[in-house]
């Protein structure tokens, strides 16, 4: 079990390092450089002690087994292969550039939206706030909601 742990740990924590210092995906809620640098230390430093792990075990397997050599070598030549294609996804998880921004501006600072829109929503019922508001997406738009029920209806 603790080696599957191993096996999966930096394929968690290098895009959760990454998302926490990218100001594409966080803005201003980003790590700080000096966080930044503390955080990408120390998770490498995590990643090189389970990667470590993992080929012990695995020389530890084919050394004290009772195989033929033949069959040794195969699974050495197919575990050693494993562990390159392995090293291989977690650089370039590490090495990917966000290119896509994601981070939403706050509604302070978002587009102003237009008098025509406005007087559409307004004629729909939609209750503004301020001169700033939120455009329904069209994908929700036509959803139905439950309705407000009156308890006297329960009885």
């Amino acid at each position: 079990m603790q080696m599957i742990l191993s096996f999966e740990l930096p394929f968690a924590l290098v895009p959760l390092l990454k998302f926490t210092s990218s100001k594409t995906k966080m803005g201003p809620h980003a790590n700080s450089l000096p966080i930044a640098i503390i955080t990408w230390v120390l998770g490498f430093l995590i990643m090189v002690i389970n990667i470590y792990f993992l080929a012990t075990s695995f020389v530890n397997l084919l050394i004290h087994n009772h195989l033929p050599k033949a069959g040794v070598a195969f699974i050495g030549i197919l575990g050693f292969s494993g562990m390159i294609a392995y090293l291989g996804g977690v650089l370039y998880l590490a090495l990917r550039k966000d290119k896509q921004v994601t981070y939403l501006l706050p509604l302070e600072e978002s587009i102003e939206i237009d008098a025509s829109h406005t007087q559409e929503y307004n004629n729909n019922n939609t209750e503004l706030h301020g001169r700033f508001a939120a455009l329904p997406r069209e994908d929700i738009v036509s959803l139905q909601l439950p309705r407000n029920r009156d308890p006297a209806d329960f009885d």
